[in-house]
């Protein structure tokens, strides 16, 4: 057989599927479980929402909501609390390594840690996404392998569609790559599957691919920043303790600061961004610094309606903080984009929607492509001499 470059992009595109094709499928398979981890938690933690004690009631002040709290939980300081302006939801502490805890924004009632199943199960597809956590294997290697395995499926996009790539660009040659055809079977069938699934799903795909390479890669995040003329980050350090480290503040065992003359300011703050939907306050790392507050008028990943501020409790003022996104330079602002285009939730919930649809079709890729090889290699008898006649 003469050999051709469709032929060697054909066969490299089936050899580097089916040597990451295992990987790619448990990425996929994990990023469809956690596509809507924000909103089946709160489903989860229906049972957690309250009731305000009467119309136009106003959550607590921030002492008197922690004073409240640790009459139950003496123990708990959370380095995190975050508000919701739906009138129905808890407030949220977050306490280091130990999670999120819940309590009532209008008395103070501790409300417990909601369902941990929901939470465990969600932390460990993250980390068997990400890392391969639980797999045996070290963590950076877990990385290594998963990061590979994104930049192969960027090649096996890539080459895809120079296969899927129509030699004759007729209506009954196109039909056959992007309609499915309902009367074939067997391989046919998986044929047309991973040609229309393939073609359907190649642009939001590649976002995916892309933004999870930057995230894999450090030459990948840097070369983002290079394209768009800012300097790169340097290399982050790993926290003291070794790796994970432990925050200043969080824990059972730290000391909470000061919170006199702080709900002035978080009044100030409603004030100036009145749509907000959720505010999150975190608790400095040191005595007397300035408190970061993060106020979100949508969902978790839209960080394009994001505001960052300081609240300075000894001078009494609502700052602007350098974090903020509007503060950054172009490519820190797209690397942050990345983290949540990555997902979907960068658009929200049709954003969210479009990314699991992208990981079912990438499950559908894998199945018939690993299907489409099988019958290559093992063909029924009698049709071994007409199998694959398109390579």
């Amino acid at each position: 057989m003469k050999p051709t470059f469709h032929r060697l992009i054909f066969w490299g595109h089936l050899i580097a599927g089916l040597v990451a094709g295992v990987v790619i499928l448990s990425m996929a398979a994990t990023g469809l479980m956690i596509s809507y981890e924000a909103q089946l938690l709160d489903w989860a933690n229906r049972d957690l929402r309250v009731a305000p004690p009467a119309a136009g009631a106003t959550h607590l002040d921030i002492e008197t909501l922690l004073a409240k709290v640790h009459e139950t939980k003496p123990d708990l300081n959370p380095s995190g609390i975050t508000w919701k302006a739906d009138p129905a939801m808890p407030v949220t502490l977050s306490v280091g390594k130990e999670g999120v805890f819940f309590a009532n924004p209008y008395t103070g009632a501790f409300l417990g840690a909601g369902h941990r199943t929901w939470h465990d199960f969600f932390h460990a597809a993250t980390e068997w996404h990400r890392f391969l956590t639980g797999s045996g294997l070290p963590k950076e290697v877990g990385k290594a392998i998963t990061g590979a395995g994104c930049l192969i499926f960027s090649l096996l996009l890539l080459s895809g569609i120079y296969l899927w790539w129509p030699r004759h660009w007729r209506w009954a040659s196109v039909r056959a790559v992007i309609l499915f055809n309902p009367k074939l079977r067997d391989r046919a069938r998986n044929w047309n599957w991973h040609n229309v699934f393939g073609f359907w799903s190649a642009l939001p795909q590649l976002c995916i691919i892309l933004t999870g390479l930057i995230m894999s890669y450090g030459w990948a995040n840097n070369l983002l920043f290079t394209l768009t003329g800012s300097e790169p980050p340097p290399p982050r350090e790993r926290p003291a303790g070794g790796p994970g480290g432990k925050r200043e503040g969080s824990g059972s065992a730290a000391t909470s600061p000061s919170l006199a003359g702080l709900e002035p300011l978080l009044a100030q703050a409603r004030q100036q961004i009145p749509d907000w939907a959720s505010m999150s306050l975190r608790m400095p790392l040191k005595p007397g610094a300035l408190f970061p507050l993060m106020v979100d008028r949508g969902g978790r990943g839209q960080v394009q309606l994001r505001t960052m501020l300081n609240l300075d409790v000894a001078q009494a003022k609502v700052l602007p903080s350098p974090d903020d996104l509007q503060q950054q330079n172009l490519g820190r602002r797209l690397r942050m984009y990345a983290r949540f285009l990555h997902t979907g939730e960068l658009f929200g919930l049709i954003g969210q929607t479009v990314a699991a649809l992208c990981t079912l079709a990438t499950l559908i890729l894998i199945w018939t492509g690993f299907a489409l090889a099988f019958r290559r290699f093992f063909p029924k008898r009698g049709h071994a001499a007409s199998s694959e006649t398109a390579s």
